[in-house]
């Protein structure tokens, strides 16, 4: 049974980033959606705002969203690593 619960949520992550990749530059995205691109938690995404260090966010009331320009931009500005040591 825990194996279905994996894939359910493995699933909708591909979901997400396949919205996420089709969508224009100037769409909005939420934490979940985020978070499944860069492969973190909600809580990750959390701190790094309030600590001013995550991607740039607009708030519309009470809700958090991302522009897909911003999100490029913090990726480009991390490049991936071939190792953590050094």
């Amino acid at each position: 049974m825990l194996g279905a619960g994996i894939m359910k949520v493995q699933t909708s992550r591909i979901i997400l980033i396949n919205e996420y990749e089709q969508a224009p530059n100037w769409a909005l995205f939420s934490q979940e959606t985020v978070a499944a691109i860069r492969d973190c938690s909600l809580a990750t995404l959390e701190r790094e705002r309030w600590a001013g260090t995550g991607i740039r966010f607009v708030k519309m009331g009470r809700l958090v969203r991302y522009r897909k320009s911003e999100i490029n931009a913090w990726l480009e500005r991390h490049p991936s690593v071939l190792s953590t040591s050094g």
